[in-house]
Order: C-alpha cells, then structure tokens, then sequence
C-alpha cells in the first residue's frame, strides 16, 4: 500500500491490496489507515467522501487509538488538497474535544505541522503566526520549524524566516539530528536540531527573496556538518539549478511535511538523514 501511495502512486492499487489484506483476516493497524487516508486525498482525483468514510471506521475501531497521523492527513487533505483553509481549521479546533482524542493528539508535533503547512501555504502571515503561538507547550521538531521558515518566506518575511533557523541547533557532526523523531524520543534532549530538509528550506527561501550569496552561505554551513554526499548535493542542486524562483515557490505542496514520507540517506553513524 506504501509503495502504491508514494513510489508509484495508484489509489486502485493502494485499495487492492487493502483489500487483500481484509480478506485474509489481518486487522488494519493505525498506519494502514494513515496509508488509506492519504490515498483519497492526495492522489487525484481527490475523493473526501471515501476518506471522510475511512476516518469513520476507524473512530469505530475500538481495537485501535486515532492518532496525530490521521488528524494531519484531514487537515492536509481539506487545507491543501481541497483549498479550504476554514475546513482545515474548524478540523483542528475539533481535535480537543474529539471522543476519540484519547492520546491527546495535540500534544503531537506532525498535527501542528499539518495546520501550520495550510496556513503558510494557503492562510495568511497573520494566521501563521497566530497558529504557531497557540502552540505553547508544545515541543516542536525540525519538520514544524521547516514549514515556519517556507510560510515566512512565501510571505516576504525573510527576515522572520532567518530568525527561526538561526534559533535551531545543530547536532555533532556525522550523527542525525535527536528529537525530530518519536523513535529518538526528546527526554533530556533540548533545542530544536536542524535536519537536512531545513537547510534545504532555508537555501529554498534566502532564493525566494533575491538572496543567492546567502544561500551560498547555508550551503557552505551545510557542508561542514558533514552529510552524505547525495544529501549534500541534492541541496547543492537547488543553488545550481535556481533561475529566479519567486517566493510563491518556496512551499513543497502536500508532500512538503518532512516527517510525513520522508526519503532517508544514510550517514556515517548509521544513521537516516532527511
């Protein structure tokens, strides 16, 4: 189901095997419903009926706990997808006093990142910026910062969008950033390290706003940390192949959310880098 939603996208190929998989008896997990929803949002054509349906069954699965994965898909498909920034936030604002939030959802970073890449995308800066403050107590990662610096960016606030990248930290060279992903978890960990992906929307926005020696200085920081080469050069490739990029095309899209379906390299602890 993965593959047919992110390598080879084919929503009749992702039901196939949904399929498959109920018919021989294997329960679906919280990630097969993450997969399902996904596929009626972001494969065309978008179909919010069946994913509205989805969600249904699995708020009726006692055996399973709706998580920040499937709020963000929601917010995703009705921000993004479908363009309507007052469905995404009236989603949002549902979360709280959900029946089924019982893992306090809003305690999740990905679901912030999901409203936050809506309103940097589709909202205004002053939406942005008042979401991002309601997100007091909230521990962000790399992924939520990333989508702050391409919202600040694409609403000519450059200035703003350097303040959030000079404000994260950087982890020992040659090991992968700590907090940014539940496996590493953030017990003792402060700061908010930069991955990859945030030099890349740095380098994206200094571009966006005229800046190309300053992209060439977050390149030349970005090669001392040290990242696998393919890591490094497909930054490299966004100076290289830069042909006055307006700010409009500093987002990434739907797929912009790193820790959604990131695409890892490996370094030299062993480590994936996204």
């Amino acid at each position: 189901m993965q593959f047919y939603l992110q390598t080879r996208p084919s929503r009749e190929k992702v039901l196939h095997y949904y399929t498959a998989l109920r018919q021989s008896g294997v329960q679906p997990s919280v990630h097969t419903y993450k997969l399902l929803l996904d596929a009626y949002h972001t494969i065309a054509p978008i179909d919010l009926t069946s994913m509205e349906r989805t969600f249904a069954e699995l708020c009726t699965d006692k055996s399973l706990q709706v998580q920040g994965t499937h709020w963000a898909s929601l917010i995703t498909a009705y921000g993004l997808s479908n363009s309507d920034v007052t469905k995404a936030l009236e989603v949002f604002d549902l979360i709280a006093t959900h029946p089924n939030n019982t893992t306090n959802a809003l305690a999740e970073p990905v679901v912030w990142e999901a409203i936050l890449n809506v309103l940097a995308t589709k909202g205004t800066l002053e939406q942005m910026e008042e979401m991002r403050n309601r997100m007091q107590g909230v521990k962000p990662t790399a992924y939520v910062y990333n989508v702050l610096i391409s919202g600040y960016a694409r609403h000519n606030s450059i200035e703003k969008a350097r303040e959030v990248f000079e404000s994260m930290v950087d982890s020992h060279v040659g090991v992968s950033a700590p907090n940014n992903h539940p496996t590493h978890g953030s017990q003792g960990v402060s700061g908010v390290y930069r991955e990859p992906s945030t030099y890349e929307s740095m380098i994206r926005a200094e571009l966006s706003s005229g800046s190309r020696e300053a992209a060439e200085g977050i390149i030349r920081r970005m090669e001392e940390r040290g990242y696998p080469a393919a890591v490094f050069f497909k930054a490299r490739s966004l100076l290289d192949g830069h042909a006055g990029v307006g700010a409009g095309a500093v987002g990434q899209g739907v797929q912009g959310m790193g820790s959604y379906f990131p695409v890892p390299s490996l370094g030299m602890d062993g480590q994936a880098y996204v």
